[in-house]
This record gives structure tokens, C-alpha cells and sequence, in this order.
């Protein structure tokens, strides 16, 4: 017979085991939560720029600290992009770095901001995207600031300390999920610009360091299609004085890989996918006849199909507005910054309108976000900006960036 001290230790044996089988069993700490895919978590690259980084995950730090993050070396002032799809959890009061707490529970951390004017180390700057702050959502690949060397950084080289958390878990070693990172524009479009010189200057990111060749000749105008259907768009040249176009399949210097005829001279060319099959062509807008002309394929020919809209002065552009795989055609109205558009490329009165920016504005449109559809943006030559509108509404921007002086501005791919 068990003596009364056994039985009380079989007693509280026996409860200790029937709380572990109620209870769940315990997560295993290298398990990441979803939406990892084969222990990977789906990042953008936050650095749009000539960069370099080793793994120092748990590297010895000062105060007896570890690494809790991987360092993104690049130059000061390469733009930084969220890295994901979220909201601002905490912005530095002293500049410079910052939280964004993603969409579905992760978060990461972006430290060492510039905090220097541009070209110094004075301490007088701010790295920071203005009017980011607590609670403002950002998409995966918008610009949110620079690389600097602020906070303890400022006796190194200038970097980027990117750090991921999961949820549940905390900081783990994001450098295996940076290697299988996304291009910093992957899966959208950038703004493309134009110099005087018919120079393109082609970013990977809005406010990113742009790959630049000379295409075409001053009095051209330029534009950017996916002439070949690879997913790539790729400038072309519309010579006003006679009509002719000039594209390429290259983002490179080169001559003219395809040259035709099309329309009279004063027509104003818009480049777009009119029938949903992945390949881009043109269409002209004749100011005098208020009339859209449009072809399905590229080469001298009649147009494939026709509508008028529009009113003389107002600036025609085009992109998929709606998301639904066809550019149709919209307007922009100089003096008082009114765009409008249609979802058809039918006549018929706007289906959409609202005011953004400014008189003398240039329009363009993009996917700025990657999230399917075209928004427009405008560049305003008064202050060298450009300015991006994420929802196609009157309001304030999205967020805007200096980008210098320009003759035109078209939509790019980012990649």
C-alpha cells in the first residue's frame, strides 16, 4: 500500500500529464508563419540601387548586443522602399528610421535613414519620405526613403539595416528571404523620363538610380510600349513633322529596329494594349477631328477602329484604368488639371473625372503599386517633380519626388 506523500506525488504526476494532453503542442521556433512559402517570406528589395550585403545575422554588436539585421551598403541617398504592403508603425523623432507593420501580421524595420543635406555630412537632412508618420499605409515598392549613415551608423560606411519580424516569433535573419527578394519595381511600372537631348532616363524605382541611352532626336516624341509582348516595355519615337514611328526592343542605345508610317502630321501618338492580348500598338489623337485612331498591330496601315472624345487643348493619354487588361483613352485638361477617361474605347461622355494637379502639368499613367490597374501621375516642370496619384480621385498625393528637368515623362517597367 502507497504511503500518503507516494500517493500525493502520483496525484500531481498524473495532473501535470493530463494538462500537457489538453494542451496544443508548442510551435516550433524555426517554423515561420504564413505567408512564407518554403520558409520564405515574399519581400520587395528595399534598396533601389548599386548595393552590396553579407549575412551578419547574431555578429557581435557594442553593449554586449547581436546583429538583428542584415546591412544594405549603398551610397547615401539610393532610394529605400517598403518592402512590403503596410502601415507606418513608428517613425523616428530625430531622424532617421522607421517601422512598417505589414498587411497580414509581419513587420520590418528600415534604421540608418540619411539624415545629412545631400552631398554632406552635417546632420541637417531628413531621409524620410514626407508625410510619412504613424498610422499612413504604404505599398510593397513605394519610395519611403534614403540610405544614410544616421543614428550609430554615422562612423560607417552608409547602409541599410533592414530587419524582419514574424509574428509570434520576432526579428529572425532576413537575409535568406533579401537573396529571394523581388526586383524593387518588380511586377510595376516606373516613370521613364526624357531629356532634351532625346536621352532616357530609365529607373529600376520611382526616385531610383536610372539606366540612361539616347534614342530618337529632339523633335520626337517619346514613348514607351511593350512592342514585342515579353512583358518589358521599351521606348519608341513619333515624329510629328511627318508621322513616322521609330521603336526599339532594346532599353539601350541603338538604331530604330522597326519603322513605319502612321497618321498626319500633328497627330499626338499614345501608345497602348487596345485589345487585351498582352502586346502594345499605337494609336493617334487629331487634335483638329477630336478623333481617337487606333491599330491592333504595328506597322503602316487604316486604323482597326475609331471614337472621338476629348475637346481641342485637352492632352490625351491612356492606360488600363479599371484592371481590366485594356488601355482605353483618357484626358487631361491643362488650365485646370481636370482628367477624365473612359473604361471603352467607344465615344461617349467621361466615366470617371476628378482634379490632380496643376495648369501646366504633364499627365502620365501607370501601376504604380502593382496592384493590376493604372493611376495617373503628373510632372511639373515649375519644380522639377514628380507627383503620383495611388486611386485615380481628387486629393493630395500619394507622394511625390524631385526628379530634375525633363522634356517629357512616360511609363516604364519597373524591373
Amino acid at each position: 500500500m502507497r504511503s500518503l506523500p507516494g500517493m500525493l506525488r502520483l496525484v500531481a504526476a498524473l495532473a501535470v500529464v493530463a494538462a500537457a494532453l489538453a494542451a496544443p503542442p508548442p510551435a516550433a521556433a524555426e517554423e515561420l508563419p504564413p505567408p512564407a512559402v518554403d520558409g520564405i517570406y515574399p519581400l520587395v528589395f528595399p534598396v533601389g540601387g548599386d548595393n552590396h550585403y553579407t549575412d551578419t545575422w547574431g555578429a557581435p554588436r557594442s553593449g554586449g548586443r547581436t546583429h538583428e539585421g542584415v546591412d544594405i551598403l549603398a551610397d547615401k541617398m539610393v532610394p529605400v522602399v517598403a518592402a512590403a504592403s503596410g502601415t507606418i508603425g513608428w517613425v523616428s523623432s530625430t531622424c532617421c528610421a522607421l517601422e512598417i507593420d505589414h498587411d497580414d501580421g509581419w513587420s520590418s524595420m528600415y534604421i540608418h535613414l540619411n539624415n545629412d543635406t545631400p552631398g554632406t555630412d552635417d546632420g541637417q537632412g531628413w531621409g524620410i519620405m514626407p508625410g510619412l508618420e504613424r498610422g499612413v499605409h504604404v505599398e510593397a515598392g513605394q519610395l519611403i526613403g534614403w540610405v544614410g549613415d544616421s543614428g550609430n551608423a554615422e562612423w560607417t560606411s552608409s547602409h541599410l539595416h533592414f530587419e524582419l519580424h514574424a509574428p509570434q516569433i520576432g526579428p529572425i535573419n532576413p537575409t535568406p528571404h533579401v537573396d529571394a527578394a523581388l526586383g524593387p519595381a518588380e511586377g510595376r511600372d516606373v516613370a521613364a523620363f526624357v531629356d532634351a537631348g532625346s536621352r532616357f532616363h530609365r529607373p529600376t524605382v520611382l526616385g531610383g538610380v536610372p539606366d540612361r541611352f539616347y534614342f530618337g532626336v529632339p523633335e520626337d516624341v517619346a514613348l514607351m510600349g511593350d512592342w514585342d509582348c515579353d512583358g518589358v516595355k521599351t521606348p519608341a519615337m513619333y515624329r510629328p513633322s511627318n508621322g513616322y514611328v521609330y521603336l526599339t526592343n532594346e532599353n539601350a542605345f541603338g538604331v530604330a529596329q522597326l519603322e513605319f508610317y502612321y497618321g498626319i502630321p500633328g497627330d499626338i501618338p499614345l501608345a497602348g494594349d487596345w485589345d487585351g492580348n498582352g502586346c502594345d500598338s499605337f494609336a493617334i489623337y487629331r487634335p483638329s477631328e477630336g478623333t481617337v485612331y487606333a491599330r491592333n498591330s504595328l506597322g503602316t496601315g487604316f486604323a482597326d477602329f475609331s471614337f472621338d472624345f476629348g475637346v481641342p487643348g485637352d492632352q490625351p493619354f491612356a492606360g488600363d484604368f479599371n484592371g481590366d487588361g485594356i488601355d482605353t483613352v483618357g484626358m487631361y485638361r491643362p488650365w485646370n488639371a481636370l482628367v477624365y477617361y473612359r473604361n471603352a474605347n467607344t465615344t461617349g461622355p467621361a466615366e470617371h473625372q476628378f482634379f490632380f494637379g496643376a495648369p501646366g502639368d504633364r499627365i502620365v499613367a501607370g501601376d504604380w503599386d502593382g496592384d493590376g490597374d493604372d493611376s495617373v501621375a503628373v510632372y511639373r516642370p515649375s519644380i522639377q517633380y514628380l507627383i503620383v496619384n495611388m486611386e485615380n480621385n481628387t486629393g493630395p498625393s500619394e507622394y511625390s519626388l524631385w526628379v530634375g528637368s525633363f522634356e517629357a515623362v512616360v511609363a516604364s517597367t519597373g524591373s
